[in-house]
């Protein structure tokens, strides 16, 4: 789920047209910040919807952090590959 979520975040940021061009200094924040977004959106999924708590995940914290370098690897790799490709 983090994996899709991860490609759904790089895809969106060159929806968005989140470059320098366009937001200027504010885009590596910006672009960041939807980053963190589609994150946090996964945590509450993995919460809520698919209600898995310490028990499945043996661990207190685990629903925030198992995917994670998944998730910001895939996206940064997704991201730069959709920015590198458009002409």
């Amino acid at each position: 789920m983090r994996f899709g979520l991860a490609i759904l975040a790089g895809l969106t940021n060159d929806l968005l047209q989140i470059n320098s061009s366009t937001f200027g200094d504010f885009a590596p924040v910006l672009g960041i910040g939807l980053g963190i977004v589609f994150y946090v959106v996964s945590v509450m999924l993995v919460r809520h919807v698919f209600h898995y708590g310490e028990t499945e995940l043996k661990g207190k914290s685990r629903d925030v952090t198992l995917g994670g370098g998944t998730f910001i690897f895939v996206w940064i790799m997704i991201t730069v590959l959709v920015y590198t490709l458009k002409p």
